[in-house]
């Protein structure tokens, strides 16, 4: 899914100045569709201008014009073209799972630790499930049938996560397990290549 397209999506709805465009991927409940890091929203608007695929329209707002984007025809078969297209592989980007990944070599003992930061994450998926439940209900947004479908795949995928982080929490509150498969025996090297490389710190202050 490349910028581009997803501010066209934006713009089917309606059209959106700068600032709009920006306040949906930057919304409570945008992380868990978009996926991706948008930046500056202005180079892309530019570039789909300039391939014909948008339109500006300068509205009077206040006595001040502002610019206001929207989809020409072009960007409407372009648009219907993505669609139309078959979905590429799901991005998942997620420090709290990348984290995981390293903490039992680099912070073995630390496990009071990552409950705190699994409580965190509680606190954080809570906020966003109650948004996503309140969504639908807020006399302000354009909700589709698709877009009420998509809103239940996010309530769903929220309340799976906190039912996930309940039971890491209570795991974690018990004795250290050993690794489920180390076939290449790694385990006690990464404790062996940890304590060398402190010990060289050590040594040389």
């Amino acid at each position: 899914m490349s910028v581009e397209h997803s501010i066209l999506a934006v713009l089917s709805s309606r059209p959106c100045s700068g600032y709009d465009i920006k306040a949906e991927f930057e919304h409570k409940g945008a992380s868990l569709y978009w996926g991706i890091s948008f930046g500056s929203i202005y180079p892309h608007l530019k570039k789909l201008e300039q391939k014909g695929l948008i339109q500006t329209i300068n509205e009077e707002q206040g006595g001040r014009q502002k610019k206001i984007y929207d989809l020409t025809g072009e960007g409407w078969t372009e648009l219907q073209n993505w669609l139309k297209s078959l979905t590429s592989s799901r991005v998942i980007r997620d420090e709290l799972m990348v984290k995981m990944t390293a903490w039992e070599a680099a912070l073995p003992d630390e496990r009071i630790l990552f409950i705190d930061h699994l409580k965190q994450r509680k606190r954080e998926t809570e906020d966003m499930l109650n948004y996503f439940i309140e969504w639908p209900k807020n006399d302000y947004s354009f909700i589709s049938e698709y877009g009420e479908i998509a809103i239940n795949y996010g309530q769903k995928i929220l309340k799976a996560e906190l039912e996930w982080i309940e039971e890491t929490i209570e795991h974690f509150k018990g004795p250290a397990q050993p690794p489920t498969q180390d076939p290449f025996g790694m385990y006690p090297k990464i404790k062996e290549r940890r304590d060398k490389a402190f010990k060289e710190i050590e040594e040389n202050e």
